[in-house]
């Protein structure tokens, strides 16, 4: 299993597989800020991701308590140019797709609209202007969100606007899953607290406090998780887990 965040593609899978390559390459170069919370120091980290097919059955369920088992981002791929093909098919299927996301809470995605200029010589005929078409895009689905709708440029063509679209996109990209996955970690970390701060209650359990610690930290480790176990005074087993973020830091 790769311990890698879990990125999600729907939409034009062709097109996506076209892309990944340098998608998988290039996503970890550049380092990002990791604020951390409860006043923890920032850290630069190297972001990676594990991309996968988008399906209802990877979306989290209630009471998932493992943080690497659920996506964090859904993007939906897309080069549709044309006003018919968005109308009759395009459409629908973004809907299908935004509203199995809203039914199980998922609110972490993005639409990349990958702009050719092969697709605009070979149909001529119903296309709209890019903004056009995107704007459309925005209005359908993106509501107040507008910069959850990304213009990708020519990604595998060498020429300079080419490469700034690129550079935004990645940009776009690392910023987002680094939003969600703070905000995860967080939601997580916050339900462990709370169940600590029951611990003087009757009935609190160290066993169930405990799996809530493995199934928070055990899938946040890089390669294993080392269980170190000492007995001290009164026979009492004392376990310390020693873990490692899925970002390479600096």
């Amino acid at each position: 299993m790769e311990n890698k965040p879990i990125v999600t593609c729907a939409g034009d899978q062709a097109l996506f597989t076209s892309l990944y390559t340098p998608l998988a390459q290039q996503l970890p170069r550049e380092p990002m800020e990791w604020k951390r919370s409860y006043g923890r120091a920032p850290k630069m980290i190297h972001l990676e991701a594990n991309f996968v097919q988008f399906k209802e059955e990877l979306l989290p369920k209630e009471g998932n308590k493992a943080l690497l088992t659920f996506p964090f981002l859904h993007i939906y791929w897309t080069d549709c140019c044309d006003t018919e093909v968005y109308k009759a098919s395009v459409r629908d299927n973004m809907m299908r797709w935004q509203g199995n996301l809203r039914l199980h809470g998922s609110a972490d995605w993005v639409i990349v609209v990958v702009e050719t200029s092969d697709a605009k010589k070979k149909n001529k005929t119903n296309i709209l202007p890019r903004s056009s078409l995107v704007d459309k895009i925005r209005n359908d689905f993106c509501n107040k969100q507008n910069d959850r709708c990304v213009v990708l440029s020519d990604p595998l063509k060498n020429s300079s606007r080419s490469q700034e679209s690129w550079s935004a996109f990645l940009l776009k990209l690392r910023t987002l899953l680094l939003m969600s996955f703070t905000q995860n970690l967080g939601r997580f970390e916050e339900d462990m607290r709370t169940l600590r701060e029951k611990r003087n209650q009757p009935g609190w359990s160290f066993c169930d406090y405990f799996m809530v610690q493995v199934g928070l930290y055990l899938p946040v480790c890089v390669s294993q998780v080392n269980l170190w176990f000492y007995t001290g005074r009164r026979g009492c087993v004392f376990i310390y887990i020693v873990y490692t973020l899925p970002f390479k830091s600096l």
